[in-house]
């Protein structure tokens, strides 16, 4: 799928997606920069995403197939000034990430 398709279809299924609450709150802080949590955001995305791949999307020009284990990195170092989601491939399962260091996950409802 290219990047602009990739791009519609996560930006179509969020409005689908139920955003879990953590201790009363839908979103975490995992950090920003220097701060950013490494082993906390690689541990979730290893245990939430159970297929070897999962979209890394930005913009509809930014949008694009990652491996999981490479995604946290990609995240940390992309994170500056944009939100950043990763998904699976069937666009059921996301992470949305903040410029500002805070993170919300969910799951389409069944």
């Amino acid at each position: 799928m290219d990047s602009k398709n990739i791009h519609i279809a996560c930006c179509h299924m969020k409005g689908k997606i139920l955003w879990e609450k953590v201790s009363g709150n839908e979103w975490s802080f995992v950090g920003e920069g220097d701060d950013f949590n490494d082993e906390l955001v690689e541990g979730f995305i290893g245990s939430f995403f159970q297929d070897p791949e999962v979209y890394f999307v930005i913009d509809r020009h930014n949008s694009f197939s990652v491996a999981r284990e490479e995604a946290a990195l990609k995240v940390k170092s992309a994170l500056k000034d944009q939100v950043i989601t990763l998904c699976n491939h069937s666009f059921s399962k996301m992470i949305e990430f903040h410029y500002i260091g805070v993170a919300k996950h969910g799951a389409v409802s069944s």
